[in-house]
């Protein structure tokens, strides 16, 4: 891994210590999204007992910058908001720990394999994972984000929490068949006595984003609905809806009508501020531009249910989604219960017989006491690097 100065820490330095462990630094995985750093780390106990892993975000201090200050706003928001977040597919913030020096977000450190990863050993192997394992991963993530989609604060009011950020690296898939959503760092949501907790502009990946805000348009939780089917559909085909092949820009320019061409414009040109990817335009003219034309053909060589269910998830506008992740979940597990009721034990058997076939050392996940070397995969948190 390759960053864009040297780590900040060492490995076996130890980072701070807390209720009696010390937590260990394994290894520098550069920066996270608010320019915080993100690390590996050992919880040592008594006698350098292993405890686990975690995942560690964290800031120096003092916070004298503008943008120092606002990373540190954006991390205590993480903590708040992750005490509302308890769910079995969400992947856990453990708490917020600040020294004198430095703020440490500590996090949950799932084992297994992000969905990028499952994905390239697919394209390795030349064979996607059965529709029964994405039906099966979609329905737990699916569940993950009902869950967020209706948190509610102690009084009872809903935190709107959408996650904005659904990528193949923050899917992460254990060997027991088990998926968890990790990383809320980017999430939009309304915590008590607060209007918002994030800028509309700071958000995830642009190739995992939905047409309203790559448009400019305000966001909700069916956006969260759109970029799982748009994760989902790249992980059963490796076809991504909204980086066609065949089209160059010219073409999709081409497909908006004249009357709209300003707003496109504009979109692009606050897209381009936003992100930072090269063929921003593109993504935009697609996002404006794609057709049920396009998903069916996206879809091609699925069965006709999973098919339809595409067809649902990835409609550009969001009325015409399935309107919550709970209906997406349940659909998903119907399509499963029809088809025998594919579960934990057959994921596990599928993922185990793929990993063999790539040639990859098996270990059990990770546990306490467990001194195996990790995969270089066997993180939760997978940042975008600035």
């Amino acid at each position: 891994m390759v960053f864009s100065r040297p780590p900040a820490f060492p490995p076996g330095i130890v980072l701070f210590r807390r209720d009696g462990i010390a937590y260990e630094m394994v290894e520098d995985m550069g920066l996270g999204s608010h320019g915080e750093r993100i690390v590996l780390a050992i919880k040592r106990g008594k006698g350098q007992a292993d405890l686990g892993r975690v995942i560690i975000k964290t800031l120096g201090l003092p916070t004298l910058t503008d943008a120092a200050r606002v990373a540190r706003m954006r991390l205590v928001e993480e903590v708040q908001l992750a005490t509302y977040l308890n769910h079995q597919n969400i992947a856990r913030v453990y708490g917020l720990y600040e020294s004198r020096t430095t703020l440490h977000v500590i996090l949950e450190a799932v084992s297994g394999r992000s969905l990028e990863s499952l994905l390239n050993l697919a394209h390795g192997r030349g064979r996607y994972f059965s529709e029964n394992f994405m039906l099966h991963i979609g329905a737990q993530v699916a569940g993950a984000l009902a869950h967020a989609h209706g948190s509610r604060d102690e009084k009872g009011q809903p935190l709107r929490i959408v996650h904005r950020a659904i990528d193949p690296t923050r899917i992460r898939v254990k060997l027991s068949g088990k998926a968890k959503l990790t990383d809320f760092g980017l999430a939009s949501a309304q915590l008590p006595g607060r209007r918002t907790v994030r800028l509309p502009r700071a958000r995830g990946d642009a190739y995992y984003t939905s047409p309203e805000a790559l448009l400019g348009e305000p966001e909700d939780t069916r956006s969260d609905v759109f970029i799982l089917g748009l994760v989902l559909l790249e992980f059963a085909t490796g076809r991504h809806l909204l980086c066609p092949p065949d089209l160059l820009p010219r073409e999709l320019l081409q497909k908006v009508p004249d009357h709209d061409r300003e707003r496109i414009g504009d979109a692009i040109a606050r897209a381009q501020d936003a992100w930072t990817e090269p063929d921003m335009g593109e993504l935009v003219l697609r996002a404006a531009t794609f057709t049920m034309e396009d998903v069916a053909k996206a879809t091609q060589g699925l069965s006709a249910p999973v098919r339809t269910l595409f067809a649902r998830l990835l409609r550009r506008e969001p009325a015409e989604r399935i309107p919550s992740a709970t209906e997406v979940e349940n659909r998903m597990r119907k399509l499963l219960h029809e088809r025998g009721n594919y579960g934990h034990a057959e994921a596990a058997a599928e993922l185990h017989t793929a990993l063999v076939d790539a040639g990859e050392a098996l270990a059990a996940d990770a546990e306490p006491g467990t001194a195996r070397v990790l995969h270089p995969d066997a993180v939760s948190t997978e940042p975008s690097y600035l």
